[in-house]
């Protein structure tokens, strides 16, 4: 067995993540990737980078118990799914503001309420995250009761969770009790009503889902879901420090650097999860079903967010460049973006095949569909007159993703070196 835990690798993916990450979380935030469709091209990005070091860094592919396929889909659904919920009413809280219909009426309020508010959405964006990571992988195999009990764990913390704010909204939101989020002119005050009633919901299912892990015992989950969870927690709250420099004489985009700041931590927090949960087992992992195996075989999984990629792509250069969107556009482009995987299962199909045969995605495969992430974020990101703000962005966007090229570089020099 090689020693790939002394060489330094994962610090190296580590670093890979973080930087890619704080170029998805960038991105995920422009126009046309906003919301689930920007979270699916972050956790996109992010399952696939997993799934190369899971399978190509080395020979130990097969042993990694979160190195299966269905990784692919649980990082880049557990993303999609935060972006279902959102938190830009809670900026102005973190310079110490409460407006009840922005920008008038402000009233003041504590910083640590925006920080805190910022912790708790990061909290639950990556621990939902890592417990659908979790499910890949348990020390103990489900059966349809566990599995049954474990979701039925899931919704009570949802519902819990919801009906918590509603009892006692005076514990979460500024001024409750003098009535304001009863007046429907506030819309600010709707806005964070609605925020933290939609926000509810899914920290509930994270603390549900990790206690049947707790008490089912299976401390490896209870590990995934916490790093996960505080990982992105952790920046999500400090990388709002930068929001409180919305007036200083350097015109730049302090929004994009909160959003970097997001990434590179959620990044480190994957590799810190690669490092701690994803290391070579003694025995191989279990292969997938008949049914799992046609599922990735049928390359839906890899479709559906190169799909929604394409199409966000498109809705954010047209909203870059002030260009009308068209229905026969979005057909085309819904076409185009069929069009390899179909060819890729017709190549398939002439080749032997059988039913045992390993699900594999190749390396090619992986960098084509990195590439493809790549150049939609540069599209979206390019606007048609450059100023100092878009050249700082695109300047931090080519050097993360140099550096990453070079980290992979020393990875392949590595294993190279390894192999002789």
């Amino acid at each position: 067995m090689k020693h790939d835990l002394r060489d330094g690798n994962y610090m190296l993916m580590a670093l890979i993540l973080g930087l890619m990450g704080a170029f998805y979380w960038a991105i995920r935030g422009t126009g046309g990737f906003g919301g689930a469709a920007g979270g699916t091209f972050a956790g996109f990005g992010w399952a696939l980078l997993w799934y190369a070091f899971s399978h190509h860094i080395d020979d130990n592919g097969d042993r990694r118990p979160y190195g299966g396929a269905w990784m692919l889909w649980a990082v880049t659904l557990g993303i999609a799914f935060g972006g279902l919920t959102g938190y830009g009413v809670y900026i102005s809280w973190l310079n110490g503001t409460f407006p009840l219909n922005h920008p008038d009426l402000v009233r003041d309020v504590p910083a640590w309420t925006g920080y805190a508010m910022l912790f708790v959405c990061g909290l639950h964006w990556g621990g939902n995250t890592g417990c659908f990571m979790a499910w890949c992988a348990p020390e103990r195999p489900l059966t349809r009761r566990d599995w049954a009990v474990r979701v039925a764990c899931g919704v009570a913390g949802a519902m819990a969770a919801a009906l918590f704010v509603r009892l006692f909204p005076q514990l979460v939101l500024p001024y409750y009790g003098e009535g304001l989020y009863d007046v429907p002119e506030y819309k600010t005050c709707q806005r964070a009503l609605g925020s933290v009633r939609n926000i509810a919901p899914h920290v509930g299912l994270v603390l549900g889902f990790l206690a049947y892990e707790v008490v089912r015992g299976d401390r490896r989950a209870v590990g995934m879901i916490l790093t996960m969870a505080l990982g992105f927690a952790i920046p999500f709250a400090v990388g709002g420090y930068w929001q409180t420099m919305h007036g200083s004489p350097l015109r730049i985009d302090w929004w994009k650097n909160w959003e970097m700041t997001i990434g590179l931590g959620g990044g480190v927090a994957f590799g810190l999860a690669f490092y701690w949960f994803n290391r070579p087992g003694q025995a191989p992992r279990a292969p997938l079903g008949p049914k799992s195996r046609a599922f990735f075989a049928s390359d839906f999984p890899l479709w559906l967010p190169c799909a929604v990629v394409l199409s966000s792509a498109y809705d954010g250069w047209c909203e870059l460049h002030q260009v009308e969107r068209t229905p026969s556009a979005r057909y085309a482009l819904l076409i185009l973006s069929a069009f390899p995987f179909l060819t890729a299962a017709v190549w398939r199909r002439g080749r032997p095949q059988t039913p045992a045969a390993p699900y594999r995605l190749s390396l090619p495969a992986i960098a084509s569909l990195l590439g493809f992430l790549v150049l939609a974020g540069y599209v979206t990101s390019i606007p048609p007159q450059l100023r100092l703000a878009n050249t700082v962005l695109l300047t931090l966007y080519t050097v993360y993703i140099t550096v990453s090229l070079a980290c992979v570089a020393l990875l392949v020099y590595r294993r190279n070196a390894q192999v002789k």
